[in-house]
């Protein structure tokens, strides 16, 4: 059972709904207020007394559906308790059939056997069923029993003497002796049975102290101890009887443990441990489950002792609305009194004119013709105005009805567009809230691709160190390379200076110049090659520079877009917010037109009869529950709608994670990569490093060879230098030609190499700078994937868009055609177009349009409106002119007035029975409540008797009292549902009254109305004419503002 909801709308109901007290007090001063208006005033306050009734009504009924609860609870409980009893009764006849066949079996016929062979029944556990010298006490030194008076301690020797030698002597000994020590722990047991049946049956005292209290708070709300306190009470003498019960357990065990016995007792002793324990385990359980419904009994308590006070209130103002009500019927009696004593005095006047006429007895005859004339004048003056009459408030009923129907159409259209606003404002809110992800994702993923481009700047400049100190150390390595040549150059010059005394210098020297020449050559041919592997590369990084400022101009074009984006999200709030507002003006208007339609509905009941007026009421509590059903329904779809965007959020951002996670795998696969290229990087450095090593170490084996060759060929030389002399001259002057030569050629070398150095610089610079393009053609290829999800993203988003867009264009053509009768022109004149949704200026345009267009329709129901008044006005100066019959009208009123009399009669004679009725059902609550009062009285003897019982009753007597509490306890729910019955009969009656009560008011109120006409008649019997207009007036006034307002109602 949940108590917390009940309780939660219990003090809701307190909160909110006012007492009784107060509604009278204040439907009193309302009263007072209406009198000094008109006439609306009685039935608005009786229409409040009659909601305070049926509130006070639905009351009573919820707080005897959770007493019901609470005793169906409370039941569940007792038979736990009655099972949980009956169980403790068979383990103990179980327990006690075991004791007697192990007795009946042991006993052989000895002294001991003898001693002992009383059997155990069910009466050894009483204390006071017998006398005190034929109970049998045990002899066990586990408990002390010196606590009865007036008796001694049996030794052993008193009821057993055994000889020392015979072993089966002693074994019947020991035997005797375990089963003493059984009896004492059986005794224990009884004795534990006896307290928690004691506090059973305490429990169940409080439980009747309960009830009993309930009882009192239904006759009388002036009782002095609550519940609670009784339960607290009951709580801490518990808990003080239980920690009792564990000091005394804790005695006994203590001197259980101190004593030596043999094996077989102690097996026994322990497993009678082991139950008792467990049996203890269990009864702990269940008081701490006892406390525990006793404190949620103790909560149903008190909750059932507000709802009596709450009755009890209810009942106080029913009681007041009774004395009120018969305020108002004496009144009523002595408004008929005063009525009747004016129609004896317009009687009177009448009576004398007629006496002057019968002294008369000359022009007796003329004044008959001339009498029945005006008669016959006045009777068809007045079926023609009751025809006249008739079919004019037909046409205006028919008129009613068809506005109604159109109000409620109306009205359906209007929820039926709250709801469509609604929905799309969910719609434009998931947007928004899209469009904000997209805002929060675009500035993340701009920092990571500024981080890659700071990662790929600093590898950048990484590599443009690392190959600045590479290419220093190729200059300084050709700088070697290039002493290395000097030094050899200085030697062949120093071996041509010797060979110019040779003749065979000259071969050797144009051996060198071929070998210097076809190294030039091969020079040449690779410094083409670098030469137009340099060129790819530039043209390389010409594309890459290219795909660089493609992919920069795509960058600014998606921040172009984000900042659409944004635009669009803005306008789109705009337009939110005005749609809000819109949709908050529909509300207030719709709510005015409800409190319109209420009003109207309310002056149409008021003109109908009792029957209409009560199916009416039954209609609009239907068409209520019907639109709580819609708007609960409509609530249900929107949660799970915002259950469904949770979800979908949380898939997003669950995508949106794996994507980060998949960019950050590819991030660490690129470092991967790029860590392999730099090592690959640098070990084809260190090839090619070993490589001109190796071509160096070569070139210098050469020059060896080459130096040794030209050695020897200088020893031939000098051999042949004397035939060679004259050939010298020509070979300096050719010398000299090849040095320069030679020098050119070194000119040329050095120029090479550092045209070499700077293209190496250009192949590293180019090659790193193709890496990072290679970076940022996969990032650009990554960005490009997402640009495509954004654009499609983007694209969807456009697409609701023009579907919301397109819905709320809809809605407002359906509006404006609703409205329209006469001005379809127009309205195709201001048809949205299919196209203007893509535009969305010229659709706020168009939507501005249509709002003025319907300013202009309302302005022309006004007119409308201002021609039904002035048309109003018209019938009225025509009923005045028909209504002139003043004798006729008089007749009508006067039948009337008898009717009245004669139904005014009739409810008292029902209220008088009413009033019987009440009685009697006081009496029978009153009979009740004696009964009630005789039964607590009853219990109380009972309770009495028991606590004057001494403190260890038989169990079987205990468990008869439960049998006999059980049984009072059923009786008291059978009357308990008696009392449900009469008070359901009692309900039943109020309604029938309440709806008696509701047929009189309104009778009376036309009574009154007709009363006041036939006074105002009476005080102005001389100004007949004067009197027929000012009433006419005032009738047709009300009438037709009621009429005017309806219609005026129905075309709004």
């Amino acid at each position: 059972m949940d108590t917390s909801s009940g309780s939660d709308s219990y003090d809701r109901m307190r909160t909110h709904r006012p007492r009784g007290r107060e509604t009278h007090r204040k439907s009193g001063r309302d009263r007072g207020r209406a009198s000094g208006s008109g006439i609306d005033g009685p039935p608005a306050d009786i229409s409040e007394k009659i909601s305070t009734l049926a509130n006070t009504l639905q009351d009573t009924s919820r707080n005897l559906t959770k007493v019901d609860r609470m005793l169906g609870q409370y039941r569940e409980h007792t038979d736990d308790q009655a099972e949980a009893m009956a169980l403790l009764r068979e383990n103990l006849e179980e327990s006690i059939s075991q004791l007697q066949a192990q007795r009946l079996s042991r006993a052989n016929g000895t002294r001991s056997a003898s001693a002992s062979a009383s059997t155990l029944h069910t009466s050894d556990l009483d204390a006071c069923s017998e006398s005190e010298g034929q109970r049998f006490y045990p002899t066990s030194p586990l408990k002390d029993y010196t606590g009865t008076p007036g008796r001694r301690r049996r030794s052993h020797s008193a009821s057993v003497r055994f000889k020392e030698s015979s072993l089966a002597g002693e074994d019947i000994h020991e035997m005797h002796q375990s089963l003493r020590d059984l009896r004492c722990n059986q005794q224990r047991l009884s004795d534990d049975l006896d307290r928690e049946i004691l506090r059973r049956n305490r429990s169940d005292i409080d439980t009747r102290r309960a009830m009993e209290s309930l009882t009192e708070h239904m006759t009388a709300s002036q009782r002095q101890d609550s519940v609670s306190s009784r339960v607290e009470r009951r709580l801490q003498e518990l808990q003080r009887e239980i920690h009792n019960e564990q000091r005394s357990v804790e005695r006994e065990r203590r001197p259980e443990q101190r004593v030596a016995m043999s094996d077989e007792l102690q097996e026994a002793l322990g497993r009678r441990q082991v139950q008792s324990h467990e049996r203890d385990e269990d009864m702990t359980a269940r008081l701490l489950k006892a406390e525990r419904e006793k404190s949620k009994m103790e909560q149903e308590l008190d909750r059932a002792r507000r709802l009596l006070e709450q009755s009890e209130d209810s009942r106080e103002s029913l009681a007041q609305e009774v004395e009120d009500m018969r305020c108002e019927l004496l009144r009523t009696k002595k408004e008929n009194t005063g009525l009747q004593r004016a129609r004896l005095e317009t009687s009177q006047p009448s009576a004398q004119p007629h006496g002057n006429h019968s002294d008369r007895e000359g022009g007796r005859a003329g004044l008959q013709d001339r009498s029945d004339l005006e008669k016959e004048v006045a009777e068809l003056r007045v079926q023609l105005c009751k025809v006249s009459v008739q079919s004019e408030v037909e046409e205006l009923r028919r008129a009613l009805n068809q506005k109604e129907k159109e109000r409620v159409e109306l009205s359906l259209q209007v929820k039926e567009l709250s709801s469509d606003l609604a929905a799309r404002e969910q719609q434009q809110l998931r947007m928004l809230e899209q469009l904000r992800d997209i805002q929060s994702r675009g500035p993340a993923e701009r920092r990571e691709m500024e981080a890659l481009l700071q990662e790929s700047t600093r590898s950048r400049d990484e590599l443009k160190a690392r190959a600045q100190e590479a290419v220093r150390q190729w200059r300084a390595k050709c700088r070697r390379l290039q002493k290395g040549l000097d030094e050899a150059q200085a030697q062949v010059q120093f071996h041509t200076d010797e060979a110019s005394q040779a003749a065979r210098e000259k071969g050797s020297s144009q051996a060198q110049l071929k070998a210097l020449s076809q190294q030039t050559e091969a020079a040449r041919r690779e410094l083409a090659e670098i030469l137009g592997r340099l060129a790819q590369r530039e043209e390389e990084l010409h594309r890459k520079d290219v795909e660089l400022s493609e992919t920069h101009q795509r960058q600014l074009s998606l921040q172009q877009e984000i900042r659409e984006v944004r635009e669009a999200s803005a306008t789109l709030e705009e337009e939110a917010r005005h749609q809000a507002a819109i949709l908050a003006r529909l509300r207030e208007e719709n709510q005015r037109l409800e409190e319109r339609a209420d009003t109207q509905v309310r002056r149409c009941q008021r003109d109908q009869d009792a029957q209409a007026e009560l199916q009416a009421a039954l209609k609009q509590m239907t068409t209520a529950r019907a639109q709580l059903a819609q708007r609960l329904a409509e609530e249900e779809s929107s949660r799970k709608e915002l259950h469904k965007g949770t979800s979908e959020l949380q898939a997003k951002v669950t995508a949106l994670q794996e994507e980060r996670d998949a960019l950050s795998q590819q991030l660490q696969l690129e470092r991967e990569v790029h860590q392999k290229e730099l090592d690959n990087t640098k070990a084809t450095a260190e090839d090619s490093r070993i490589k001109k090593d190796r071509e160096v170490q070569d070139m210098l084996r050469l020059c060896r060879q080459e130096r040794d060759e030209m050695q020897s060929h200088l020893r031939e030389v000098k051999a042949d230098a004397a035939s060679d002399k004259e050939l010298c001259g020509a070979l300096h002057v050719k010398l000299d030609r090849m040095k320069d030569e030679c020098d050119k050629l070194a000119a040329q070398l050095s120029t090479k190499d550092e045209a070499y150095a700077l293209l190496h610089r250009k192949y590293q610079l180019l090659k790193q700078e193709l890496e990072d393009k290679v970076r940022s053609g996969e990032r650009r290829r990554a960005s490009e994937s997402e640009l495509v999800k954004l654009e499609q993203k983007v694209l969807q988003m456009e697409a609701e868009q023009e579907a919301v867009l397109t819905s709320m264009g809809e809605e407002l053509d359906a509006a404006c055609h609703s409205l329209a009768r006469n001005g379809e022109d127009k309205l195709q004149a201001i048809s949205q177009r299919p196209s203007l949704v893509k535009d969305p200026h010229r659709w706020l345009a168009e939507t501005k349009t249509k709002l003025r267009w319907l300013c202009e329709e309302v302005r022309d129901r006004d007119t409308r409106e201002q021609r039904l008044r002035r048309q109003h006005q018209q019938t009225r100066d025509q009923l005045k002119a028909l209504r002139q019959s003043r004798d006729s009208e008089q007749a009508t009123l006067l039948q009337r007035l008898d009717q009245q009399e004669k139904l005014m009669h009739s409810l008292s004679v029902e209220k008088k029975e009413l009033l019987e009725r009440s009685r009697r059902k006081e009496d029978e609550m009153r009979s009740l409540q004696d009964r009630v009062l005789d039964l607590e009285m009853n219990t109380r003897v009972a309770l009495d008797h028991l606590e004057s019982i001494p403190e260890k009753p038989c169990l079987m007597e205990n468990f008869k009292d439960l049998e006999e509490s059980q049984q009072q306890r059923e009786s008291v729910e059978q009357r308990y549902t008696k009392y449900k019955e009469i008070v359901w009969d009692l309900q039943h009656q109020l309604d029938e009254s309440k709806r008696r009560i509701q047929e009189y008011r309104d009778e009376k109120l036309d009574a009154t109305s007709r009363s006041l006409r036939l006074a105002a008649l009476s005080s102005s019997i001389k100004d007949s004419n004067t009197f027929l207009s000012s009433s006419l007036r005032s009738d047709t006034l009300c009438e037709y503002a009621a009429l005017t307002a309806g219609l005026l109602m129905a075309s709004w």
